[in-house]
């Protein structure tokens, strides 16, 4: 068996190269941090190439149940419980505010438990990108035509008689 990810030769496998890099940086956070879990899913919950990507981690306590969501791509990667975060959106909107608190609390003087590894130096760059893609985030969460009709609230679809 060859552990090395596909080489790209046309889009789809681009892309498959893509999700495969993602999902060692999710295993190798998910070593570093020492979260107890399960499976890391096969596919991200929601991806856009080559910006972000979002996934689906088992929780160990609860086999087949999601009980991480963990972030990565272009940004800094991050993980949330998944207790009441039943979508990949309900997790990006989630993830989104998260930043944006941790962003204003960097302001601050304060750095959250999250990202003390980094050391001193790193956070004024590190509170402008959680700014700004905390943001970003949230902006996607909220458009409800980058995600499917059954991850929409219910007063955001449209019903036909």
């Amino acid at each position: 068996m060859n552990d090395s990810p596909p080489q790209p030769s046309n889009p789809s496998s681009e892309e498959d190269a893509w999700c495969d890099a993602r999902a060692a940086e999710v295993r190798a956070y998910l070593q570093r941090t020492a979260l107890a879990h399960g499976r890391i899913g096969e596919w991200p919950a929601w991806h856009v190439m080559p910006y972000a990507s979002l996934w689906a981690v088992e929780s160990k306590e609860r086999p087949e149940w999601v009980g991480w969501w963990v972030i990565c791509g272009d940004l800094p990667t991050d993980a949330l419980p998944a207790q009441g975060l039943d979508t990949p959106r309900d997790a990006m909107r989630a993830i989104g505010q998260r930043w944006s608190r941790h962003a204003d609390a960097l302001d601050h003087g304060e750095a959250p438990v999250a990202w003390r590894h980094l050391g001193y130096a790193a956070l004024p760059k590190l509170s402008a990108q959680l700014r700004s893609r905390g943001a970003a985030l949230t902006t996607w969460a909220d458009d409800a035509t980058a995600w499917p009709p059954s991850q929409a609230p219910d007063d955001e679809t449209d019903t036909v008689p």
